[in-house]
């Protein structure tokens, strides 16, 4: 097993791999602070393609892109015509307002596979200029990814609720056509609210109900996922949702990652996602880390008002999920940092240096997380060897 980290250009790169199975990459990086948006735009495509050449990879091994920007409304038309949107164009793409802190314009998020043979080629299902319901598949020898990104509702309705009844129809409609579900292929889902503080509460509604007639329960488990504020193109769309399914998944490979003596089940305050998920292969496991926060084992807010208890509290209920999996915060890939005021990211950055290995990439933006009194929330995916009698992960 190797893992790699390399910063430059303002990108960082961090990879995995095993004797037997693919090599994965996450790239992270945001454009120098203070340029003009379309000069943002231009330096950050040509510093991802130059840490691609150096790495061996290319358009084909490009899986995943979700591009940061501040302010999508006005932003969009300089965006869609960049050479950095054309690149994000060859995979599955996201886009979402949360504006990367430190004054930077624009932050890329990406997800490359590199392996022998034909693992993991890359199919777009959706029209390969659409934004919106986006659809691509990754064919591998033992497993398929489905990512399926920017999904809204068709329907038109401006209701929260009902926006999320109509993209849970699609996805599950787009999962059908790939002989998947969501019940059994699902293990991430990203939800982005317009408008947090008061519309969370009806998406969260509609995808307790759906989850229920599907058999996602309290009983069985639910998704590791992330609920945060995030705006997409049309101001009509209220709620967006990108997720990842995995073809050829068993349910024994799927492992709750719980920690009840630092925060609660989510049920207990009505919500249905999981804290976090371990996905486990032949030769190595996935962590997908939900959006967490300052919470208690009672499901209660802790620290109200003080940043600097919040980040970590935060960061102790992630090391707390990850314990028992055997893995710990330098197993991260990266971190994203969801923040509601942007003041407070200079009063937290002496703690995420201290409590952070240099290793993991944070993405730290602007988006107000779903309970008002919560000031930051953070997700991420970690990568640990393992070894099972699942087929590797190829």
């Amino acid at each position: 097993m190797t893992i790699m980290n390399l910063t430059k250009q303002n990108i960082k790169c961090s990879s995995f791999s095993s004797t037997s199975g693919a090599q994965e990459y996450f790239l992270t990086g945001v454009s120098s602070e203070g340029l003009p948006l379309r000069e943002a735009l231009d330096e950050l495509a040509a510093n991802y393609l130059a840490v691609l050449q150096e790495n061996g990879l290319d358009a084909s091994t490009q899986q995943f892109v979700r591009l940061f920007i501040s302010d999508i409304s006005n932003d969009q038309v300089w965006l869609l015509d960049s050479e950095l949107y054309r690149i994000a164009l060859k995979g599955a793409v996201s886009v979402v307002e949360q504006g990367p802190l430190g004054n930077s314009e624009v932050g890329l998020l990406a997800y490359h596979i590199k392996s022998n043979g034909t693992a993991f080629k890359r199919e777009i299902i959706s029209s390969d200029r659409d934004y919106n319901n986006r659809c691509v598949l990754a064919r591998g020898q033992n497993y398929t990814l489905l990512w399926t990104t920017n999904f809204i509702s068709i329907g038109g309705q401006f209701d929260p609720e009902k926006q999320t009844q109509d993209i849970f129809a699609n996805l599950s409609a787009a999962l059908h056509n790939q002989g998947m579900t969501i019940r059994n292929n699902m293990v991430r889902t990203w939800l982005f609210v317009r408008d947090i503080d008061n519309q969370y509460k009806g998406m969260v509604k509609a995808r307790r109900e759906y989850f229920t007639t599907i058999g996602l329960t309290a009983k069985t488990r639910y998704i590791a996922s992330t609920g945060i504020e995030g705006k997409s193109f049309d101001p009509g769309t209220l709620v967006t949702l990108d997720a990842l399914s995995v073809q050829n998944i068993k349910e024994q490979q799927i492992v709750r990652m719980m920690a009840l003596g630092n925060l609660s089940d989510t049920i207990k305050y009505g919500v249905t996602f999981e804290r976090g998920f371990r996905i486990r292969y032949g030769d190595r496991s996935h962590i997908y880390i939900s959006g967490t926060a300052s919470i208690d084992a009672e499901g209660n807010t802790v620290y109200v008002s003080d940043i600097r208890k919040q980040t970590d509290r935060t960061l102790d209920n992630i090391e707390a999920l990850l314990k028992p999996q055997g893995a710990a915060m330098g197993d991260m890939q990266y971190l994203i940092i969801y923040l509601r005021k942007t003041k407070h990211w200079t009063q937290i950055q002496d703690i995420l240096v201290t409590r952070i290995p240099d290793s993991v990439a944070v993405i730290p933006v602007v988006a107000p997380v779903c309970r008002p009194n919560w000031l930051i929330e953070i997700e991420g995916v970690g990568i640990i060897p393992d070894k099972t009698d699942f087929p590797v992960f190829a």
